[in-house]
């Protein structure tokens, strides 16, 4: 039986999510359907209410995460907890069920990457992407001291508070310079480009070098400037693909069970499959 789905956000030309889950719907023997639309913040309702009945979910970037939450029936404790959702799913009885699959790609990109102990980690950034890495720590490494680094205060605040509430201990970051260098673990929710200056100045450093990994979600042009400076002074990097195919995966067991944690058929098989596509798509 076919199925439809699609990617939901602003901008959305350059994704690359159907050319990862039309590759994982392949190696699946399953004759879905998953394309893009566009669709501008405080306008996910609107697009959702004129849809014909065809649709069957969708994945959900920004800027329409925490509006895919108010608009979900039913959410699981990752999207309720965070307050962002990226997955919506329609099921038999007509309700939709919005999930976080954001933090489980975050879970398994760090996982997968091998980096250690996390005692010390930085995000940069406050907004869902943010919560959900706040999250993925408490999994990760239970109690670790997380810092965080943002403009925006009051999200800053209610991400502080949410890394208390997950059992981590939280504080407000002086600096990039000073607080990468006692992290074992930076993980950037920045947009691409928003901190190439200050990347750049910190890989002509002679005197700052960082203790730990970098996470950077934002993976178009990779390296971005931020992956480059921490690879300069000798520090591993984690592209933030590893977390779009790992967030994939997870929508997909939901796509095919209702459950993001029933691993699919041949799992292994299915996310080389993906991680050809997004090499394909670069």
């Amino acid at each position: 039986m076919s199925k439809r789905f699609a990617v939901l956000g602003s901008p959305i030309d350059h994704s690359k999510s159907p050319a990862i889950h039309l590759a994982a719907y392949r190696v699946l023997g399953l004759n879905w359907e998953y394309g893009r639309a566009e669709v501008q913040k405080g306008l996910l309702r609107t697009f959702l209410a004129g849809l014909d009945s065809d649709w069957n979910g969708f994945s959900v970037t920004m800027p329409l995460k925490e509006e895919a939450s108010r608009f979900a029936d039913v959410l699981d404790d990752y999207a309720r907890l965070t307050g962002a959702t990226n997955t919506l799913y329609l099921d038999e009885f007509g309700k939709w069920h919005g999930y976080n699959t954001d933090v489980f790609g975050i879970v398994e990109a760090i996982l997968g990457a091998r980096i250690g102990q996390i005692k010390h980690a930085l995000i940069l950034g406050s907004g869902a992407t943010a919560t959900s890495a706040m999250v993925a720590l408490s999994v990760l490494a239970p109690g670790a001291q997380v810092e965080v680094l943002a403009r925006n205060k009051k999200s800053r605040a209610e991400l502080l508070s949410l890394g208390k509430k997950v059992g981590l201990k939280t504080k407000t970051a002086g600096g990039l310079r000073a607080a990468s260098r006692v992290s074992n673990l930076t993980i950037s929710t920045l947009p691409a480009g928003s901190i190439d200056k200050q990347a750049e100045k910190l890989a002509r450093a002679m005197f700052w070098k960082p203790k730990g990994a970098l996470l950077d979600v934002a993976y178009h042009p990779w390296p971005s400037k931020l992956a480059a400076a921490w690879s300069v002074k000798g520090k591993r990097t984690i592209s933030g693909l590893d977390m779009l195919i790992w967030q994939a995966v997870a929508q997909i067991r939901i796509f095919t069970s209702g459950s993001p944690e029933k691993e699919l058929p041949n799992e292994i098989a299915v996310v080389s499959a993906m991680q050809i596509a997004v090499e394909d798509a670069q």
